[in-house]
């Protein structure tokens, strides 16, 4: 009976110890998931405090708060403080180039063209100064005093190359981005320069028009040959050359300052089209704006610094006011979304007041120099 009880004793003994040992491993294994999660939300903590960081200092850097939200550009843009810019030497753009704004990002994407360099052609020197989406800057000397630059793909790299025209001798002078360089005798006294992808092959054509008989003459790349249009009138008309019907080639287009009209001579079809857009006085700038691939009817009005686009995808004229008296018109696309900004370059201070497609906010960056002529294109340098 002893031996019994004994034996009943030690079981009940040994079943408390082992209920013990349960609940002790259940108490360390809930203690073990607790710190596991703690650590878990340390670590989702640290995380969502670098990410909030990186989005403060990106908004620090990109000023796109309320202060850089200017529609308007008046001397400077409202609410928005710039630095004064530095002073530029006699030979090359100051490196203190960004004042507000956030830094371009390139992606070689190959639907989509290359975001435009700031770029700026010196007459008094004959070098071009490039800065591009890497905020990198890079020089050469390509031209002299008295030309006209002319930036174009004329190789088909995807890469603009540096070019001048001169008039006193009306000719054409290339630096390929391939490698080499040309010159080319094309025009005559009087004609004005109209390069453009005419034949989609991907190259710039070399091409004038000529107001004296209203003509354009066009040297295709695809094939060598000279191609001539009658279009346009002596008096008036300026080239306004784009590619109006989407088919990938430019058409020969002009502004009549007189009617305040464009007209096309569409390369899908060579129907005759015009548009209507602004009034006498206003300054084309034809750019894709909606990014339908399409070029849109656009002109500035200096009296009121206003732009007026048509875009094509809607037939809705927008009016912005960018800009002030004396600015150089610079159109572009500067954040590679595939529309064009609206922009200005300020001679005055050198710097360049874009307008991004992407957020409406203001981009300003000083490059260039008094006299320079603003030249910006995808250089890929």
């Amino acid at each position: 009976m002893f031996r019994k009880s004994s034996v009943l004793g030690l079981s009940i003994g040994q079943a408390k110890e082992k209920r013990l040992q349960v609940r002790v491993e259940k108490q360390e294994k809930e203690q073990s998931e607790l710190r596991r999660s703690r650590r878990a939300f340390a670590v989702l903590g640290v995380m969502v405090l670098l990410i909030f960081t990186i989005g403060a200092l990106a908004n620090w850097r990109s000023g796109n708060g309320p202060a850089a939200s200017a529609t308007t550009l008046a001397g400077q843009p409202a609410g928005m403080l710039l630095s004064p810019p530095p002073t530029l030497s006699a030979t090359a753009p100051s490196k203190e180039y960004v004042y507000a704004g956030s830094a371009l990002l390139a992606t070689n994407e190959p639907f989509r063209q290359p975001p435009d360099d700031f770029a700026v052609w010196r007459p008094s020197s004959g070098t071009w100064y490039v800065l591009n989406a890497q905020q990198q800057w890079t020089a050469q000397q390509w031209g002299t005093n008295g030309d006209v630059p002319v930036p174009g793909d004329y190789d088909g790299d995807g890469k603009t190359d540096f070019s001048v025209f001169t008039p006193t001798n009306n000719t054409w002078y290339i630096s390929y981005s391939s490698g080499g360089s040309t010159s080319v005798y094309f025009a005559t006294g009087g004609d004005l320069v109209a390069p453009a992808d005419y034949d989609g092959d991907g190259k710039t054509d070399i091409a004038v028009f000529r107001p004296s008989n209203g003509t354009w003459y066009i040297k295709r790349s695809s094939d060598g040959v000279l191609y001539s249009a009658q279009f346009g009138l002596s008096t008036g008309d300026t080239p306004a050359s784009a590619d109006y019907d989407g088919d990938g080639k430019a058409d020969i287009a002009v502004w009549r300052d007189g009617a305040a009209s464009f007209y096309v001579l569409k390369s899908s079809d060579g129907q005759i089209i015009g548009n209507s857009i602004g009034q006498s006085g206003d300054i084309p700038v034809v750019g894709d704006y909606d990014g339908d691939g399409i070029a849109d009817y656009a002109v500035r009005r200096p009296s009121d610094d206003t732009w007026r686009i048509r875009n094509s995808s809607t037939g809705v004229i927008d009016s912005i006011a960018w800009g002030q008296s004396g600015d150089k018109l610079v159109q572009g696309d500067y954040d590679h979304d595939a529309k064009t900004d609206i922009a200005v370059w300020r001679p005055s201070n050198g710097v360049w007041y874009v307008r991004k497609s992407t957020t409406n906010a203001l981009y300003a960056v000083q490059w260039g120099q008094l006299y320079d002529i603003p030249v910006p294109a995808p250089y890929r340098r």
